[in-house]
């Protein structure tokens, strides 16, 4: 007996079911892990991007520059110990599963090994001016959308044949040209949105922070729990998109009013998967680079990622139908 089955006479499923009907549909159709297991090994077994170079052109500019406070000079040394440790983990392939809500979940775009591979070390491509990194960026970043669409496309399928009729199958065939956009749209507003304030955001943060601490302490803490904010009543517009087969708009402000509805079940599931993801992660990272026992590692992320994907779209599923008859007036 499914989860469907088992619930039916309850409503539609909550956190719980949605969790248990997300690995259970992964169970029956582990084809679903073979892109993230896939991307996985490309980034572990294949070549690297680094841009130390890069980073290191920058540190030697901002080192040149004079600087007549001491408590300053010591906060510039700490920033580029921090940027040179960054600079030689990070692979900027990894932008191949870095998109906001349409990624591949992949273990070692975050957790990057230290060592080599078991068919010894990488080749390393190193990107040596601004020029090179924006080139970079317009080709992997398209790619990474596409993947994600794919991905999350293929699993809304499943969703829709698992938790619906059969006959609604056909769906997920009709308007791939309007999914496309509407994603894509959706995707590239957020990127364009985060590339204007984030900037600015950390510039009107560092000014204050070095005129009035605690105020600058304080617009950091409002506008991060902002920013959370915003991005919470975003998370199903893509499901919206692919599952629901909704436009832009329409998706958008169903997100809201789901998240506005459901919020305590909502944070729940979030904190659920969070917690699940990060902390097995974390076990599945612990083999080195050069064991092949990281194998292991990159298999259970892909089940555990995509069954977690998978129960925020048939939470979404099975919530989103529960808006017109909540958003009814009372009778009484």
């Amino acid at each position: 007996m499914d989860t469907r089955t088992q619930e039916d006479a309850s409503g539609p499923l909550g956190v719980i079911g949605s969790l248990m009907a997300g690995f259970e549909m992964v169970g029956r159709h582990l084809g679903l892990i073979v892109l993230p297991v896939l991307l996985d090994l490309f980034l572990w077994l294949g070549p690297r991007l680094s841009v130390v170079p890069l980073v290191q052109q920058f540190i030697a500019l901002l080192m040149a520059q004079p600087v007549p406070d001491p408590a300053v000079a010591r906060q510039i040394e700490q920033v580029v110990h921090l940027l040179e440790q960054s600079s030689e983990q990070f692979n900027l392939l990894s932008l191949l599963s870095a998109l906001p809500l349409l990624d591949v979940p992949t273990l070692l775009a975050q957790h990057v090994p230290e060592i080599g591979t078991p068919l010894g070390e990488p080749r390393v491509l190193l990107v040596t001016s601004v020029l090179t990194l924006v080139v970079w960026m317009a080709v992997l970043i398209p790619i990474g959308m596409g993947l994600g669409f794919l991905y999350l496309n293929g699993l809304t399928r499943r969703v829709r044949v698992m938790r619906s009729d059969e006959a609604e199958e056909a769906l997920w065939f009709s308007g791939w040209v309007n999914k496309i956009i509407n994603v894509f749209l959706f995707i590239s507003g957020l990127m364009m949105v985060g590339v204007v304030l984030i900037p600015l955001w950390l510039l009107v943060v560092g000014i204050t922070l070095m005129i009035a601490p605690p105020l600058g302490l304080l617009i950091w803490l409002i506008s991060v729990g902002l920013g959370g904010y915003v991005a919470l009543n975003l998370l199903f517009v893509v499901p919206g998109i692919l599952l629901g087969n909704r436009g832009l708009f329409q998706a958008t402000l169903e997100s809201f009013m789901l998240i506005q509805i459901r919020f305590p079940s909502v944070v729940a599931l979030i904190l659920l998967v969070v917690v699940i993801y990060e902390g097995l992660g974390f076990v599945w990272s612990l083999p080195s680079g050069g064991s092949w026992m990281l194998l292991i590692g990159i298999l259970g992320n892909g089940c555990i990622a995509t069954g977690l994907t998978a129960a925020t779209f048939v939470f979404y599923q099975e919530q989103i139908g529960q808006l017109p008859k909540l958003d009814q007036p009372s009778k009484t």
